[in-house]
């Protein structure tokens, strides 16, 4: 399968995560490959989609096709680039029917999404992002013993109360459970079969799309799919979600799973936290590093160098007691520019944290400090990392200065 091939599926699917199987030849890999399909793989990179369609419905009405599941596959994916979109929903409807075993239905499902996306079918991105995984279970009435006569309650009582989602305070509207999540709905007409039970990547890529339109419901949804530790690809892409609607209440979501959420998934919230604006951003990576393993610690200095950071990095190359995270932190600062920080740190550093804050040096292009430690350094190996740092660095200063020292 050719790289265009994979581009163009790709950009037809909102999730890249769901292409992989796609990426290694298919769920199918192991069987042969007849020549009509191969043939239309080919017209597919070269985004024939007429051609490719053709090809496709033969393969599927052919009785000795061994890949039929994988035909109907790319045959909506061919559709739906063609604009043909009722023909694209009709092919994965029939792909989920005739094969629902098959490995080809996941990545169709995902294509499924983009659909209702396209055809603006809010009832079908709210069903897969709100129906329950599992019907919930009838609880038997209580009956009071024959002698005692039972205490009405209040109507507000008859129930207990749902779970707040993770981590927003709802309103008193957000915090009545929606209908779909607590009572099991039929999937929209000719869209899905009836077996399906949407995975978490399936409802985040919708909640993806409600995000803007249902932001209430949606945000605290997405905040718990963050929480959860068994699951940190779905938790990583649900924090992908958050940070891309760029609202309010979702940075304060990204902003408790980086302080507070499982490691992995702090990871990827720190990241995010990098791509939004504010000064207040950097005062949040600085209290999420005090509490950070190693792993987060590395990603907020990532972050803070995105940020051209310079005094949060200086302070971290100040106190951190870790060398490694230390000598991260000095190279990332040389990338936010911060040459006076960098020089002032060299002349109190030890042996081991000259090296970073040369190489930091390096990238901020500062060749007046090295040229300043070059001429102080007694150490014959820094002086000579100095002087290769200055020849790569190639400024008219830098030759200057080194055909002097040639001298």
């Amino acid at each position: 399968m050719t790289f265009n091939t994979l581009r163009s599926v790709a950009v037809s699917a909102a999730f890249v995560v769901l292409i992989p199987a796609v990426a290694a030849g298919g769920p199918d890999a192991g069987a042969p490959e007849s020549r009509r399909m191969s043939r239309a793989k080919d017209l597919i990179a070269d985004e024939q989609w007429t051609r490719a369609i053709q090809e496709l419905r033969e393969a599927i009405k052919d009785p000795r096709e061994p890949a039929k599941a994988e035909a109907l596959f790319w045959l909506a994916h061919s559709l739906n680039q063609d604009n043909d979109f009722a023909s694209a929903i009709d092919a994965i409807v029939r792909l989920e029917r005739e094969h629902g075993s098959s490995a080809w239905v996941r990545p169709a499902r995902s294509l499924l999404i983009e659909l209702a996306q396209k055809l603006k079918r809010d009832d079908v991105l709210r069903w897969t992002a709100f129906r329950p995984t599992t019907r919930p279970k009838a609880v038997p009435p209580v009956r009071a013993p024959a002698h005692v006569s039972p205490t009405p309650r209040s109507p507000d009582a008859a129930a207990p109360r749902p779970e707040t989602p993770y981590p927003a305070k709802p309103t008193p509207e957000a915090a009545r459970p929606a209908p779909a999540l607590s009572v099991p709905i039929p999937p929209p007409a000719a869209w899905v079969v009836e077996n399906w039970r949407p995975d978490a990547d399936h409802r985040i890529q919708a909640l993806g799309s409600l995000i803007h339109t249902d932001a209430e419901k949606v945000i605290p949804i997405l905040g718990t799919i963050a929480m959860e530790e068994d699951n940190p690809g779905a938790a990583r892409r649900a924090i992908f979600v958050l940070a891309q609607s760029r609202k309010p209440q979702a940075l304060s979501i990204v902003v408790e799973v980086a302080k507070e959420g499982p490691d992995p998934v702090r990871v990827a919230a720190v990241r995010s936290l990098g791509n939004f604006g504010g000064p207040e951003v950097s005062d949040t990576l600085l209290q999420v590093y005090s509490t950070g393993k190693a792993q987060v610690k590395r990603q907020v200095v990532e972050s803070l160098g995105e940020r051209a950071e310079a005094p949060a990095l200086l302070r971290i190359a100040q106190s951190e007691s870790d060398q490694s995270i230390r000598a991260i932190a000095m190279v990332t600062l040389g990338r936010a520019g911060g040459r006076q920080q960098l020089l002032s740190l060299y002349s109190k550093a030890d042996r081991a944290s000259k090296g970073p804050i040369i190489h930091g040096l390096f990238l901020a292009r500062g060749e007046d400090e090295l040229i300043r430690i070059a001429e102080t350094e007694e150490n014959k190996q820094l002086r000579a990392e100095v002087l290769r740092r200055l020849r790569l660095l190639g400024t008219p200063k830098a030759r200057t200065y080194l055909a002097k020292v040639r001298r």
